[in-house]
């Protein structure tokens, strides 16, 4: 009896050394089991799909964002072509009503110190037809000269001419009605005069700009 209870006890221990529980060896084949990650299971050739596709979507992007830019600096040189066209076609505006206004006075007196249509004298005259368009300008013939722009683009109507007659420096101031003449308030009064005449000539000192776009 006690034999056959020792080979049924060896029987269990021998059972226990070579028994595995199922969970067990599941646990054991979920540890052997390598890991497969999602990046392995992309082929090399789907690899230079998704490399292809996304330089493509990459450089839609590029050219995108260049035509964006290329309209934007369009556009805004548009603007600033159309603004400065404005700026050069209002100032024209400007200068042929100067110079109609300007042609109003001929005949108009020489009075020295004179600021209106019943006697002017030159910078007096300059100050009045300027007023009329809108634009100040210095009382005096020196001040008009010094507050007045230089020119880079060529003379044109509208411009300041100035002579140094009295007085040295700039004494005397007419407005350039083009080709070479000027209106002004001489001692014979308002009277349009040529730069090229002697007396003008010996004593021209330049051009200056008021209505500045250059």
């Amino acid at each position: 009896m006690v034999r056959k209870l020792r080979v049924a006890l060896v029987a269990i221990l021998l059972g226990g050394v070579f028994f595995v529980p199922v969970s067990a060896k599941a646990d054991q084949a979920t540890v052997d089991t390598p890991m497969v990650s999602e990046f392995h299971l992309i082929t090399p050739a789907a690899r230079v799909e998704q490399h292809d596709l996304q330089a493509a979507e990459a450089a839609g992007a590029n050219a995108d964002l260049k035509m964006w830019l290329g309209d934007r600096k369009s556009t805004r040189d548009g603007a600033i072509r159309r603004f400065a066209k404005g700026i050069v076609n209002r100032t024209s505006s400007i200068a042929a009503g100067l110079t109609r206004n300007a042609m109003r006075f001929i005949g108009t007196p020489y009075v020295f110190g004179g600021t209106s249509s019943s006697g002017f004298d030159c910078s007096g005259y300059v100050q009045h037809v300027f007023a009329m368009v809108g634009v100040r300008v210095p009382r005096t013939a020196d001040a008009q000269f010094y507050a007045a722009h230089k020119i880079k683009n060529g003379a044109r109507p509208g411009d300041l001419v100035f002579f140094q007659t009295y007085l040295p420096g700039p004494s005397h101031v007419g407005i350039y009605l083009g080709k070479g003449k000027f209106v002004h308030s001489s001692s014979h009064g308002v009277m349009v005069s040529r730069i090229s005449d002697r007396y003008w000539a010996t004593r021209y000192l330049g051009m200056k700009r008021v209505l500045k776009t250059n």
